[in-house]
């Protein structure tokens, strides 16, 4: 537990991954819950508007899962470049921090 609190305070270890995968499992809770509602809210339309409504809301649901995951990732990847360049600069020395302003006018 010190650990999560320490890495919040020191931004040493960004915490955005963590996040991105706990926001992804209650989007995943929500287009359950969502394709629930559809399924169970065509059993109450008519005999053919509901049969659609059984049938699209598991097909939706999955393009929404596809769709989340892709969102998701997306942000992990944007996250992970940045830790990943953070480590190449200390691998080099400090990168651009150290060298200064440069210019290639004459």
């Amino acid at each position: 537990m010190s650990e999560i609190v320490s890495r919040f305070f020191t931004f040493d270890k960004l915490i955005a991954t963590i996040l991105i995968k706990v926001l992804y499992w209650i989007g995943v809770v929500f287009i359950a819950i969502g394709v629930l509602v559809g399924i169970f809210g065509g059993f109450g339309k008519g005999v053919l508007s509901g049969l659609g409504m059984i049938i699209a809301a598991p097909i939706g649901g999955v393009i929404a899962l596809i769709f989340w995951r892709f969102l998701c990732e997306i942000y992990i990847v944007v996250f992970g470049m940045y830790d990943r360049l953070g480590k190449i600069q200390e691998a080099v020395g400090g990168g651009a921090k150290d060298a200064g302003p440069t210019t290639d006018a004459p």
